[in-house]
């Protein structure tokens, strides 16, 4: 269980607004699990990680390879720490521990008292199973070092030296009633901070976004800061939708304010430091077209009609994860010619991925699987590109420019005899070699 996590849809436009940043040094305050830590850090920045928690300590010593001293003082959780060999994630572990038991510890009534007993007589196949999970990449990125301190003198220190990023607590005494049980089973030396009240977020914010580059997250709609307000993501029914407020970048505009109809999809995407090579799976699914709206959001311009997905979706995973979106429009096609209404990859440290998926669209294992869907066996495939510009570098030498009309570009090709494996291949000899951001 972690906690301190950034939600996916912030993480994705955080990925875009962070690509075009010059700055090569980034501060992360309130790092809490280091998501947005590891992310930042996968895009190619020097991470500098913030944070007031044990919790976030622990992650920080098994990055950095450092030590806390840490004394379990609960007499029942040493009983069982006990049972544990010694890993570098022990610590780490045991606090985990602690937060997950923290749910059932007051044994209120018989479902706490039952589930307070059953996890604490499993407390030894719960640390090797977890150990196992953290073991297989949970901390495969580096940080350059970490402030056991207040987020707020953390950010005011850097003083100009790189763009800052934080999500505070959402209320007051949040860290310490998340971690209230934990700070009774551990002693350690605490870091020095004060109580962040978020009532007091908007003075706070103003004076952090005035003085310096950062970017901060609320689940506050701050009036005073509309200034630097770019991004909302509604994240969830129930859930508080997360303001973006940004002293860098201020000309973008990520306004995810999604209906409560649509459901989120089923599909994981690829990590933006996923490499690709000779042993990954390229696989194809169909999809309803409310998967390719539900990711439009995320990754096509602001100015495109997130209102259809046409009538086929189409969806590509590597490894099982999705990187690419196809939708496709019987209604714009012709017999022979079928329209492409849209495609768009995810945000990735692999250079030409959008390349490998246009490649992949006239494969003739996607003209196959269209003809099964659509009824009609296509010998085309055509879009339209809206731009000003001559050509389209994404499709140059990949489909042939048909037409040239003011403010979009026509583009077809003929389906290939390839099959996916075929142009994944051609794909990974022509382009891995420049695939680094």
């Amino acid at each position: 269980m972690f906690k301190g996590t950034t939600p996916p849809e912030v993480k994705l436009l955080l990925q875009d607004l962070m690509k075009d940043i010059d700055k090569k040094e980034v501060f992360i305050g309130c790092s809490g699990n280091f998501t947005t830590d590891k992310l930042v850090a996968g895009l190619g920045f020097k991470v500098h990680s913030n944070d007031v928690s044990l919790y976030s300590k622990l992650i920080s010593d098994i990055l950095l390879g450092t030590d806390t001293e840490v004394t379990v003082t609960n007499q029942e959780l040493a009983a069982i720490f006990d049972q544990w060999e010694e890993t570098p994630y022990k610590k780490l572990v045991q606090v985990m521990f602690a937060m997950r038991l923290s749910d059932f510890k007051d044994k209120r009534n018989d479902y706490e008292c039952f589930m307070y007993e059953a996890f604490t007589s499993k407390g030894l196949s719960y640390y090797q199973n977890t150990c196992e999970k953290l073991a297989k990449g949970a901390f495969n990125f580096q940080i350059a070092d970490f402030a056991f301190c207040d987020f707020l003198d953390f950010l005011k220190s850097k003083q100009g030296k790189g763009v800052g990023i934080s999500f505070p607590p959402t209320y007051k005494a949040g860290y310490e009633r998340i971690f209230k049980f934990v700070e009774e089973c551990f002693a350690y030396e605490h870091a020095q901070y004060n109580v962040f009240d978020p009532k007091q977020g908007e003075t706070i914010f103003a004076q952090l976004l005035e003085e310096d580059e950062n970017v901060i997250y609320s689940d506050r709609d701050w009036p005073n800061l509309h200034q630097w307000l770019i991004g909302k993501c509604v994240i969830g029914s129930g859930k508080r939708p997360v303001f973006m407020y940004s002293s860098v970048h201020r000309d973008k505009r990520y306004f995810i304010d999604k209906c409560r109809l649509i459901k989120a999809s089923k599909y994981k995407v690829l990590d933006v430091d996923y490499q690709f090579t000779k042993d990954t799976k390229i696989t194809v699914e169909c999809c309803p077209v409310s998967d390719i709206n539900y990711f439009k959001a995320f990754y096509m311009s602001n100015k495109v009609d997130y209102s259809t997905g046409g009538d086929l979706g189409i969806v590509f995973l590597a490894d099982g994860r999705a990187f690419g979106f196809l939708s496709f429009s019987k209604q714009l096609s012709t017999i022979e010619e079928i329209f492409m209404q849209s495609d768009f990859v995810v945000n990735s440290e692999t250079a030409k991925l959008s390349k490998l998926l246009i490649m992949l669209a006239k494969s003739a294992d996607l003209r196959r699987l269209i003809a099964r869907k659509m009824g009609n066996y296509y010998t085309r495939i055509k879009t339209t590109v809206y731009t000003d510009k001559a050509v389209s570098m994404k499709y140059r030498g990949a489909w042939q420019l048909i037409r040239r009309d003011k403010g979009k570009l026509m583009y077809g090709s003929e389906f290939e005899e390839k099959s996916f494996n075929e142009i994944y291949k051609l794909w990974l000899s022509k382009y891995k070699k420049t695939s680094s951001k």
